[in-house]
């Protein structure tokens, strides 16, 4: 006899029981999953607008990169014929009288005195004197004048006089510092003295050597923060003859070192007449048979060093490069110009014929001119301009215009541009 099945009765839940509905939050969590979701809106919406901007500003920067390059290389590749005068200025130089650049002025000096005048032909300052043969050395906006042999250095900037020093023997060498210091070397009989003065003419720094212990100073120079000087001593010993190349420093890296001397390099069997900064931290050293280079605006040490085998005609210095000139004997230009970076570096190579009276090293061009002809040349690459001058030119000087350049003649100040 079978059981019958006991029948399952459902499962009921109490009608009390808290059941929560899914995915339903309360007002506090609703408004934050909101702002959440606003500000993930928002920052999505400025990311797209910065990556708009971005790639606009990128698109504006590669055109212009590209049009910068194309005028860059058309320039390079460009030459020019003609010479356009674009102002002219009546200004007069009287016979004797020297031009030199000076900043975006123009000074004018003679054995009577000197001026600054501007591209107007307007005096901005003038300083009468009386010298057998005035020497000059300019840093920055500051320049000095003084005769050979005299006592007298006459300091100026580009507003006028800021100082006359009276150094009581005579000046056989002398430089100036941007900072308006004068470094002189000095005769006094058995010795020879080297004195720094400021521009009131007093002595902040001296030292001396003679022909018998050091040698004789032929060349000084003084970097334009005044605190590094450098002098080539020439020594002489019967048959046999050195130079020293000497650095010194007043500042506080030299006050520890034994007369401010931090560092010297010895040339057996060479002269170096000229030694100069080009900089705080670089200089050259030009002797008979090498050019010298030197870095460190503390403690210049030898960077470079290029031997020569033809005689050095002349030496010019620009703010990247040196230029080295030689007499190109037995070809068929006279003239032969070796161009340098600051670490001794050849650059380029350019020959002339042209009987040049200046080269100007500007930016990345050579220009060598005559009175009446010139040569523009840009380092590394070609001649731009290679053609006459008129109006019997004294003085080329750049401007801040690579094709434009100031033109001085006796009798006017032009400016010119390449056409």
């Amino acid at each position: 006899m079978r059981k019958a099945k006991k029948e399952k009765k459902p499962i009921r839940f109490s009608e009390n029981r808290n059941l929560k509905p899914l995915n339903r939050f309360t007002p506090k969590q609703k408004a934050k999953k909101e702002k959440e979701k606003n500000s993930e809106e928002l920052w999505s919406r400025i990311l797209r607008h910065r990556t708009g901007i971005l790639i606009r500003v990128g698109i504006v920067l590669a055109v212009l990169l590209l049009a910068t390059g194309f005028f860059y290389f058309r320039y390079l590749k460009k030459e020019y014929t003609q010479i356009n005068v674009v102002k002219s200025e009546a200004f007069v130089v009287t016979m004797g009288s020297e031009v030199m650049r000076f900043g975006n002025n123009l000074l004018v000096y003679s054995n009577d005195g000197m001026k600054c005048v501007n591209e107007n032909g307007e005096v901005v300052w003038n300083e009468t004197f009386q010298m057998q043969n005035p020497m000059i050395d300019i840093s920055g906006d500051v320049v000095g004048i003084a005769d050979y042999n005299g006592s007298i250095i006459y300091m100026m900037d580009k507003k006028g006089k800021i100082g006359t020093i009276n150094t009581g023997m005579p000046i056989r060498k002398f430089s100036v510092s941007a900072k308006g210091l004068a470094i002189a070397v000095l005769d006094d009989s058995d010795i020879t003295p080297i004195h720094i003065y400021d521009t009131a003419g007093n002595t902040i720094a001296y030292f001396s050597t003679s022909m018998r212990n050091s040698g004789y100073p032929i060349d000084v120079d003084i970097t334009e923060s005044g605190i590094v000087v450098a002098v080539s001593y020439l020594y002489v010993d019967n048959s046999s003859y050195k130079t020293d190349v000497a650095f010194y420093n007043f500042g506080d890296v030299g006050q520890n070192q034994t007369d401010n001397l931090v560092s010297g390099y010895t040339y057996s069997n060479a002269i170096v007449p000229e030694v100069k900064f080009i900089d705080n931290a670089n200089a050259v050293a030009v002797a008979d048979n090498r050019l010298m280079f030197y870095t460190g605006d503390q403690k210049p040490v030898s960077s470079g060093e290029v031997l020569v085998e033809n005689e050095i005609s002349a030496v010019y210095y620009g703010d990247q490069y040196v230029a080295l000139v030689f007499n190109n004997t037995g070809e068929e230009e006279r003239y032969k110009v070796n161009i340098y970076d600051r670490n001794g570096k050849i650059k380029d190579t350019i020959t002339f014929n042209m009987a040049y009276e200046d080269i100007l090293l500007t930016g990345n061009q050579i220009v060598v001119y005559s009175s009446d002809e010139c040569l523009v040349h840009v380092i590394g690459g070609m001649d731009k301009y290679n053609g006459p001058l008129e109006g019997g030119v004294m003085a080329i000087l750049p401007t801040n215009i690579n094709y434009r350049y100031i033109l001085v003649t006796r009798d006017a100040i032009q400016t010119v541009e390449l056409k």
